[in-house]
């Protein structure tokens, strides 16, 4: 194995949180692309909930957070992170291809 893919190997090691066995066994685009499908799935899900993400945004800010219901603060939090993740693994895809 290559430095360049031992590196390449690492990221998506962290990325993806699967060991390199895992990564190995099954293809890192199998991995990569149905951890992508999962995210866009549940960004779905939570903008059929919410509209938008800037829509849950202003909600929360105008309502607060009731110290009896995170639910809101739950699916922003979801919502960023998802994204997040989503963002980085399209980008790692775009540069094994």
């Amino acid at each position: 194995m290559t430095l360049k893919t031992k590196r390449r190997a690492e990221d998506f090691e962290e990325l993806l949180a699967v060991s390199r066995e895992e990564l190995l066994r099954r293809g890192a685009l199998s991995v990569l692309t149905e951890r992508i499908w999962q995210l866009r799935e549940r960004v779905h899900q939570l903008a059929e909930r919410h509209g938008s993400l800037a829509a849950l945004e202003r909600r929360l800010k105008a309502e607060g957070v009731p110290p009896d219901d995170h639910s809101l603060y739950h699916d922003w939090l979801e919502w960023r992170a998802a994204q997040h993740e989503l963002d980085r693994l399209l980008e790692a895809l775009k540069t094994t291809m």
